[in-house]
């Protein structure tokens, strides 16, 4: 005899809701539509108890089902889910925003539902008596999209970000970036950063903590490069939260932030230098000194930072306070910048890590360790090592985790570290020497690009000739991180034997598609210093001829930054 399934009915199925038996009611709902009906009746039933337990129980059956499941919901339920929002009552709207959000997640909304919900979640934000809501609001805004985007959605989101509330604005933002940023419309992106910026100035944390994660998505990806003027405001804002937020999981999240847009403008900017100097004298002429100060240090370019201290001195800006060590080229050559601490972030004031033993003497009084890492706090960094040597270890440790969070954290705090120690100070960090190795061969090209810089310090500054040698070696069989070793090493100091080795290589990596961009980098570090007799003009002109008409604006771009050099020479 075949099995036949029991179907409760609906006051048996009431029962269950009321006497928390939701895991029952919610098995059935998921293995027959028609028990999923009758969940949806008691949504619009009266008594809200019964609505509230109706809704747990939605919420889970959403969670667990599939699209089908959210399609007969849409279809069916939709109108009792809003009524419930709308009724204002606090447990309905709480309970009535998870439902919403579980139905969204990963499934867009049609237009009308769509432009229906926004026009409700309006009417929350701007009722003050909704503030309890806030959070499950702006989760639910997250999760919104819709299937296919019509003017009338544009417009109500271009709506959005023109009101004076700031919430309404910064719903606006998210559905910005889940609807038009995310096809890669670069206008919408390039509005996303201006609308963020200025609600970064807000101190309505909830607000701002909200912004910082629709920052964060959208600086996943690449960055268009029609929205990368926008960038250095975004950068000196979040900073700024960053500096001064009370509460630590945002200072944590703006920090993180803070490092994908430096990462956005230094991949930009560091083959456009001449555009970035343009761009940093456009800011200092409009007064926006601290913002044209993050840019230049996020570029890391020491002969743009030298400039722009000398420009601000001229304006009579005092805050801006780099040490340079110049040296005078071998040969009569042009000087080279040796050495650079850049000034600290706006809002306080970083000391130098030049203290004494007995400073730092008071191991008690340190901050943890962890928390230096994820502050990237050079200084603090600093003072542990000298303090406890062995905390080195722990720090080789966190760079070698399987955390890509923590092993960021501790190379981007050692790369500001290194580029502010004297000579002395570098012994602290040879042991790390053997994981920043690892770095420079991972495949994650920021951490390889920080490994490398770090390693070309030691080398440059420390007197560890050994990692030259194996970055020589390295030429041959991994050549993208010995390149991007050269181009900062070359930088620091002048090797005449380390230059004609690695000139040899250069001849062969310029015609290669994939090291190119990288050969350039290491020839234009080179000829900084003046074009010496080591450099073989009638072997490279004619290559850099060629690669003066390429399509890729990077390689063109430092392409005639150095063939200025060849004639000037």
């Amino acid at each position: 005899m075949p099995f036949e399934r029991v179907i409760p009915s609906k006051d048996e199925l009431r029962e269950m809701v009321l006497s928390w038996q939701i895991k029952e009611a919610v098995r059935l709902a998921l293995e027959d539509s028609d028990v999923l009906l009758m969940l949806l009746d008691l949504v619009r039933e009266d008594d809200v108890n019964t609505k509230v337990r109706a809704l747990l129980a939605l919420y889970e059956v959403l969670k667990k089902g599939n699209e089908e499941t959210r399609l007969l919901v849409i279809n069916n339920g939709f109108d009792a889910v809003i009524s419930s929002l709308k009724s204002k009552e606090p447990r309905l709207v709480t309970k009535s925003l998870k439902v919403l959000s579980a139905l969204a997640e990963g499934f867009p909304l049609r237009k009308e539902e769509f432009l229906e919900l926004v026009d409700i979640l309006v009417e929350l934000v701007k009722d003050p008596e909704m503030e309890f809501a806030s959070l499950e609001m702006a989760e639910l805004v997250t999760k919104l999209t819709v299937a296919h985007p019509s003017p009338a959605v544009r417009s109500k989101v271009t709506w959005l970000l023109s009101q004076d509330n700031p919430r309404l604005r910064g719903m606006g933002l998210r559905l910005l970036l889940n609807i038009f940023v995310f096809t890669g419309d670069t206008k919408s992106f390039e509005t996303l950063l201006e609308e963020a910026s200025e609600l970064l100035l807000s101190d309505d944390d909830i607000l701002v903590d909200f912004v910082l994660d629709v920052l964060s998505e959208a600086l996943q990806g690449d960055v268009p490069d029609d929205a990368i003027k926008v960038l250095p405001r975004v950068l000196s804002r979040v900073k700024r939260v960053a500096a001064r937020s009370d509460d630590f999981f945002m200072r944590s999240k703006a920090k993180k932030v803070t490092r994908r847009v430096e990462e956005a403008l230094y991949n930009y900017y560091r083959s456009r230098p001449d555009e970035a100097k343009n761009v940093l004298h456009r800011l200092v002429l409009n007064g926006e000194y601290a913002m044209a100060r993050d840019l230049a240090i996020s570029i890391g370019d020491e002969f743009l930072l030298k400039w722009l201290s000398k420009t601000l001195e001229r304006e009579g800006v005092e805050d801006f306070t780099p040490r340079f060590q110049v040296v005078g080229g071998p040969s009569g050559g042009p000087a080279g910048v040796v050495e650079f601490s850049p000034p600290a972030p706006q809002g306080r004031h970083e000391k130098s890590v030049e203290v004494t033993v007995n400073e730092v003497s008071d191991g008690g009084s340190l901050p943890p360790l962890e928390r230096v890492l994820e502050d990237g706090d050079a200084e603090g960094l600093f003072n542990i090592l000298r303090s406890r040597p062995d905390s080195v270890r722990e720090i080789e440790d966190t760079i070698r985790s399987g955390d890509p969070g923590k092993r960021s954290n501790a190379i981007w705090t050692l790369s500001r570290l290194a580029g502010r120690m004297n000579n002395g100070e570098f012994e602290l960090l040879y042991p790390l020497i053997p994981a920043l190795f690892d770095v420079v061969s991972s495949g994650n090209p920021w951490e390889r690009n920080k490994g490398a810089k770090i390693l070309a310090i030691l080398a440059s500054k420390g007197g560890r000739r050994d990692i030259l040698e194996r970055m020589l070696s390295l030429l041959a069989e991994s050549p993208v991180p010995a390149l991007e070793f050269f181009s900062y090493y070359f930088v620091y100091t002048w090797d005449e034997d380390a230059v004609s080795r690695v000139l040899e290589f250069l001849k062969g990596a310029l015609s290669n598609p994939e090291l190119r961009f990288f050969a350039l980098m290491v020839l234009d570090a080179i000829t900084m210093w003046g074009i010496r007799p080591e450099i073989d003009r009638e072997t490279f002109l004619p290559i850099l001829e060629n690669l003066i008409n390429s399509d890729e604006d990077e390689i063109r771009k430092v392409t005639v930054r150095i063939m200025e050099r060849f004639k000037t020479a």
